[in-house]
């Protein structure tokens, strides 16, 4: 009977670490990816500032689970030390990377976003969770451009802490330069007919620019108000800027006297002029 008692005692012993390594290697397991289309701008020689964002999708296996994360990046593949640059046929164009819109925050380094580590909800089994993150691409302004075309780079990206469950990403720079911007269409005159103490007038004229792709511009009047013979009007654009398309972009002058105005006019008629200027920056 001795020998089979030690035979049992062997069998169960083996049956419990079968059971132990079977519970280890059932643990849960959330893993996330990175992606993002990167950012494509113009540059002339101001600031050029461009919004993009990254997504970050954590997904959750049979078991469910959470994870926690910040974001990293490196400089491109054409960065010098630590600033990012990027390239075309041997020449650079320097460019930045920060979490804000004014270009202050660099994301670099050991600077992550989100600036705090985010942690996801505790998904579900087979549950996800999405996050959309904000980034800028500043481009210096008064930079040298040392020839005319696309200058390209990638840039990586990585999960802080990581793990054999966190996928990496990269996405695309792409800046053309230098960018042009030009007033195809000049405005003409705005006139007004207007009639002493009567009714309000108005009048217009149209202009047209035509700049680089992708090329953020601003536009205004060197005054918005003005006099002419006793007479009070007011000028509005019918925008303050735009983006380029590469082709020409229609706006108007709209021109506004108020009614009611008795004017210095001692004749039956008069004319008077001013000139206005409209300035054009990118």
């Amino acid at each position: 009977m001795k020998p089979q008692s030690i035979l049992l005692k062997s069998i169960l012993w083996l049956v419990t670490l079968a059971m132990l390594a079977f519970v280890n290697c059932a643990q849960a397991r959330v893993g996330c990816t990175i992606s993002s289309a990167g950012f494509s701008t113009a540059y002339g020689s101001a600031l050029s500032v461009t919004a993009a964002n990254f997504t970050v999708t954590c997904f959750a296996d049979s078991l469910g689970g959470s994870a926690h994360y910040q974001v990293a990046v490196n400089n491109g593949v054409n960065s010098s030390g630590s600033q990012n640059r990027a390239a075309l046929t041997g020449n650079y164009l320097n460019y930045n990377l920060t979490s804000d819109s004014g270009c202050l925050t660099a994301w670099n380094g050991t600077t992550y976003i989100p600036a705090i580590a985010y942690t996801t909800p505790n998904l579900p089994a087979n549950g996800t969770d999405i996050k959309t993150y904000s980034y800028y691409g500043c481009v210096p302004a008064g930079l040298t451009v040392p020839a005319t075309g696309t200058y390209t780079d990638t840039v990586n990206m990585s999960f802080v802490p990581g793990g054999s469950s966190f996928t990496s990403g990269t996405f695309p720079v792409s800046i053309y330069a230098p960018a042009t911007c030009s007033l195809t269409t000049a405005p003409g005159n705005i006139s007004f007919n207007y009639t002493s103490l009567g009714d309000a007038a108005a009048a217009s004229t149209s202009f047209a620019t035509t700049c680089s792709n992708l090329l953020s511009y601003t536009m205004a009047l060197d005054a918005t108000s003005g006099t002419i013979v006793g007479v009070n009007y007011t000028l509005a654009l019918s925008a303050s800027g735009s983006t380029g398309t590469g082709g020409p972009q229609t706006f108007t002058i709209n021109g506004n006297v108020p009614s009611g105005q008795s004017g210095t006019c001692a004749a039956a008629t008069c004319t008077g002029f001013q000139t206005r200027t409209l300035t054009i920056s990118y």
